[in-house]
């Protein structure tokens, strides 16, 4: 079950919201909305009508009433407690005229009353804490105000854990945490010290991420789940901005609303790259695949040629430079059909760029070999030839090279565009882009309706990135694995795209 945060798309982002009952951190840098975000958490519970604590550690009711004062919050609220807790220099009844560090309210407040206060330990911030539960929500800002309470981490950390397992379990609250971002090499008394963000994040049941960054001469601010336990949620970056309300996470969506998104796609018989893509390729677009030349291309192609004859297309290829005739071959017998019979009847078509194919076999073209088969001439041929068929064409765009340059590449690319393809004709170009000209990339990459991107990491994983597309997951990087049956290859299900139990198949692997 889900609390909501007070921000819709937030709420989005996390497959529903916080998790109830659990402790989330949101950690950041000054000024990247920690305590707003905290405090609209808490508002949206008021607005439930659920009881809600702020425990700050950092600022007086008076001032967190200036710092939110621009905000639709209301810390007058009935349901709402608001408190502090701080670290100061004071005697205490066991320390007699010692002075040591004392638990007191940041108004003042001392918590034995008179001249004395409590010493600065858990049990003390535990037992005055005890006293406002059961709440529905709480938050504390921020736990690098308790940082004194233990002379080393481990001491913090268990304090911490304390704290979470109070607020949790006895208060039955869901909760939120803020602390600083850990800063690099943190120095004290020429000791290397862990930050409280780094203390609590081990604790807490997720993290969530707010930073500033520059972006062409602007600062914007942005927001990621660095963690979530049990929660398929959205792994991608978003921006955040204030508003009257609090933050506002955007953008909702990455690609176009539904009116512009076309209706019809073609499946690539992988489910996992389906809800990537958003259903699939979109059907009379163009799909461009681009990879590093470690991450081959070849599952996703074999899958595309399946489902293309499954739908009754023609298939136009030019074959991939690295993928042999004879590996070709037993694919296409295995997987779409006999190819010998296939070439024979006009539903698969094959041009030869690289002039590596036999040239006995209709509808075998070799442009490099003979004059009279230029590619304009070939396409012509095959468009003749297909008669009333749709078409699925497959373009390595390397292995056309050897017979046209850049200039005639663009030329091509343009003419099939206004004289071959018909509506609901569909078109894939695949290619490594560190073997062409940046500037012929770019032409392919602005001219592709979809891109996907896939690579292989120095660790050996292999990745896939949906990088243009009027629908799906924008922007996310799911990862590739290769599997014993059919389709052999399993793409790791956007997020929100299912439950987490959903998201994995009979064997346990992500799709």
């Amino acid at each position: 079950m889900s609390v909501p945060t007070g921000s819709e798309t937030l709420d989005s982002i996390l497959d529903g919201g916080l998790p109830k009952g659990r402790t989330v951190l949101v950690t950041g840098g000054p000024g990247t909305g920690k305590s707003t975000l905290a405090m609209q958490f808490l508002q949206a519970g008021l607005d439930r009508g659920e009881e809600c604590l702020y425990i700050s550690t950092e600022q007086t009711f008076e001032e967190l009433s200036d710092a939110f004062a621009d905000f639709a919050f209301d810390l007058h609220d009935d349901d709402l407690t608001v408190t502090s807790i701080h670290a100061t220099p004071g005697q205490t009844v066991e320390g007699g005229d010692e002075r040591e560090l004392t638990l007191e309210t940041l108004e003042g407040g001392k918590m034995l009353g008179g001249d004395y206060s409590a010493p600065f330990e858990s049990k003390y911030i535990t037992r005055y804490l005890e006293q406002f539960g059961p709440v529905d929500r709480v938050v504390l800002d921020s736990v690098s105000g308790l940082s004194a309470i233990g002379e080393n981490q481990d001491v913090f950390r268990r304090t911490l854990l304390d704290f979470i397992r109070l607020l949790n379990d006895e208060f039955d609250a869901t909760a939120l945490f803020t602390a600083e971002e850990s800063q690099p090499d943190l120095m004290q008394d020429d000791v290397k010290t862990v930050a409280a963000s780094d203390a609590v994040q081990f604790n807490t049941h997720g993290v969530l991420r707010l930073w500033r960054e520059n972006v062409g001469g602007d600062y914007h601010r942005f927001i990621e789940v660095v963690k979530m336990r049990g929660v398929d949620h959205d792994t991608r970056v978003h921006e955040v901005s204030f508003t009257h309300e609090g933050l506002r996470v955007a953008p909702r969506l990455r690609t176009h609303p539904g009116e512009f998104v076309p209706g019809d796609h073609m499946s690539t018989g992988i489910p996992g790259l389906d809800h990537l893509m958003g259903g699939g390729i979109v059907q009379g677009g163009t799909l461009l695949l681009e990879h590093d030349g470690r991450a081959s291309p070849h599952s996703i192609l074999t899958n595309l040629l399946v489902e293309a004859r499954d739908d009754g297309s023609a298939i136009t290829i030019v074959p991939p430079v690295e993928l042999p005739p004879k590996r070709l071959r037993s694919i296409i017998d295995e997987r779409i059909g006999d190819m010998e019979e296939l070439l024979a009847t006009d539903q698969l078509f094959l041009i030869d760029f690289a002039n590596i194919w036999e040239n006995t076999k209709r509808n075998v073209f070799k442009p490099q070999e003979h004059d009279t088969d230029n590619p304009a001439s070939v396409f012509r041929t095959v468009d003749d030839r297909r008669g009333d068929q749709s078409m699925f064409t497959v373009l390595n765009v390397e292995a056309q090279l050897p017979v046209l340059d850049d200039d005639e590449l663009r030329q091509m690319r343009f003419w099939e565009e206004e004289n071959l393809y018909r509506e609901g004709d569909t078109t894939m170009y695949l290619f490594n882009p560190a073997t062409l000209d940046d500037e012929l990339a770019a032409f392919y990459e602005n001219g592709s309706w979809q891109t996907l991107k896939t690579w292989v990491t120095d660790n050996g994983l292999q990745y896939i990135e949906l990088q243009k597309s009027p629908s799906g997951y924008m922007g996310s990087t799911r990862l590739v694995e290769y599997i014993e049956d059919k389709p052999y290859m399993r793409v790791q299900q956007p997020p929100g795209a299912g439950s987490t139990a959903a998201t994995l198949d009979g064997d346990g692997g992500a799709q």
